[in-house]
């Protein structure tokens, strides 16, 4: 009885904790949603901003929902409860599991040919409405990256250069200097020559040689992939661990709840 109380009491701390984060997520979900003037500067796109919102809010959400699931389930001894909780974070569970599998398999064989051609049919530019003009310039100034592999991508063919004849690259391409697309742009004659410093160019200063170089963000997410892969895998490897142990708990309060 020692045992299964410290377990119930547990797996209630544990979903109070899942229900306090979801309800954190669905709140700034709500805000981002309502106020979006506020991170403009920093998202700078309002399409961007909108589908974050609504993922924040669908993934606070289920978060609480799957803690209220949990803390009724244990406070109550209630078994129907706590095998829904349990199946849903085994659905959860698999599909993070598949999803993992799946990346780790496929993610060396994404070819740049597809993002390319997609790039050239549909960018409009600096000032594209669309999903997709927007999308990319939120990644071109944020990544500090011009293109898929550089600033030819733009040239003869594309639609960019169908709608903005007289330019080479859109000014997404250029250096700034403030925060992301609220900063003004350092020179936009300089970036178009190719001055070094004014285009986003690949390197760091223990490579300065590669620094006249413009970079396209089909590398410079290769580049931030592999420098940082281990903290998104440590974290999901984490998580994974956490589920691992609530479905435990849920099994062992359903096999021993009257």
């Amino acid at each position: 009885m020692g045992v299964l109380s410290c377990m119930k009491y547990l797996m209630f701390i544990f979903n109070v904790l899942v229900f306090a984060g979801g309800t954190c997520l669905v709140g700034v979900g709500v805000w981002v949603a309502v106020d979006p003037a506020g991170f403009q500067d920093i998202v700078a796109t309002r399409a961007v901003l909108s589908a974050g919102a609504w993922l924040l809010l669908a993934v606070g959400i289920a978060l609480s929902l799957l803690g209220f699931l949990g803390c009724c389930g244990a406070l109550r001894r209630s078994r129907p409860l706590l095998l829904l909780f349990f199946i849903l974070v085994s659905l959860v569970f698999l599909m993070q599991l598949a999803g993992a599998v799946l990346f780790l398999v496929h993610w060396k064989q994404v070819q740049p040919e597809r993002f390319l051609s997609e790039l050239r049919r549909n960018y409009g530019g600096d000032e594209g409405a669309e999903v997709f003009s927007t999308a990319w310039n939120t990644l071109m100034v944020t990544f500090s990256c011009c293109g898929v592999l550089g600033p030819e991508d733009f040239g003869n063919g594309s639609r960019f250069q169908e709608l903005h004849p007289g330019m080479p690259w859109p000014r997404a391409c250029c250096a700034r200097n403030g925060l992301l697309q609220a900063g003004e742009l350092l020179g936009w004659e300089q970036c178009q020559d190719r001055s070094p410093g004014y285009i986003h160019e690949q390197g760091t200063q223990e490579s300065p040689s590669l620094l006249s170089l413009p970079q396209g963000c089909f590398s410079t997410f290769g580049r931030t992939l592999q420098r940082y892969i281990s903290l998104p895998g440590t974290c999901s490897l984490a998580v994974l661990g956490i589920e691992i142990f609530a479905m435990f708990f849920a099994f062992c309060l359903y096999y021993n709840f009257d």
